[in-house]
């Protein structure tokens, strides 16, 4: 009586290890979401393309905020420091597969960077563009100039002894700032200038080297050649500027360069 009931027991246990098999075995061996799916999915989401593989790579706010200004600096030919936030948060993308990665900037103001300026750009790892962003990029430029050391009235000769270098954001000026690299005794104050600030090519004129009705000395240069003459200045000019000169002797009229104080050039 025994040998049955132990029989239908084990017959019941096979049984129901046969339907767990059968239940278990379709999620054992169920596909997965394919990496287009899940790409797919993502991108609905708003969450760019991720590359599949193995390995893992992180492009974080710092990473793009880098990349941005690496390649703004190159685009623009920027001289100093550049920082620069996003307008929206940034949220992290994973890249599988390789570490290596671009940032390209696809539409750029062509008129140059200022405080605020739309900026559009793709990322791109292991040959595919994991999504593209348009953003209203925040920038300073941080550059040594030249501020006035004091009060600088119209006319003011500009030199190291009234003038001093000072780091400043360059793109919050109104106009181009003077950099370390000017020379100063070339100009004067066209305007009043105030204590402490940034010196702007607005604020400048040549100072005048030659002015018109003196008398100049003529450095004529042909080849190997160098004469020099006495000449009649017709115009006021400053350092690097044309002015007409008008020849002592033989009352001829011509361009020439002027190089300093009183001494004009010409070139054949």
């Amino acid at each position: 009586m025994k040998f049955p009931f132990t029989i239908l027991i084990a017959v019941t246990a096979t049984a129901h290890a046969g339907e767990l098999d059968s239940i278990l075995t379709p999620l054992a061996y169920a596909p997965t979401k394919s990496h287009a799916q899940t790409a797919s999915a993502d991108s609905a989401n708003g969450t760019p393309s991720v590359v599949t593989g193995q390995g893992n790579l992180q492009i974080g706010t710092r990473e793009v905020l880098d990349a941005l200004q690496r390649e703004l600096t190159s685009r623009y030919s920027l001289e100093g420091d550049l920082h620069v936030e996003l307008s929206q948060p940034w949220k992290p993308i994973e890249v599988r597969g390789t570490n290596n990665w671009d940032l390209t900037i696809t539409q750029a103001p062509a008129d140059g960077l200022s405080s605020t300026s739309p900026i559009a750009f793709e990322i791109e790892a292991g040959g595919k563009v994991l999504g593209s962003w348009r953003e209203n990029i925040k920038s300073k430029l941080l550059a040594p100039v030249w501020v006035a050391a004091r009060r600088l009235d119209r006319g003011n000769a500009l030199d190291s002894s009234v003038c001093t270098l000072k780091t400043v954001n360059t793109l919050a000026l109104q106009g181009a700032a003077l950099d370390a690299t000017t020379d100063l005794t070339n100009y004067h104050a066209a305007q009043t200038i105030p204590e402490g600030q940034p010196i702007t090519q607005r604020d400048i004129a040549l100072r005048p080297l030659v002015r018109k009705n003196q008398l100049v000395d003529v450095i004529v240069n042909e080849g190997p050649l160098q004469i020099s003459m006495k000449g009649i200045a017709l115009s006021t000019g400053g350092a690097g500027e044309m002015v007409s000169v008008r020849n002592v002797d033989s009352k001829k009229d011509f361009q020439a360069q002027v190089i300093s104080p009183n001494t004009v050039q010409v070139r054949f």
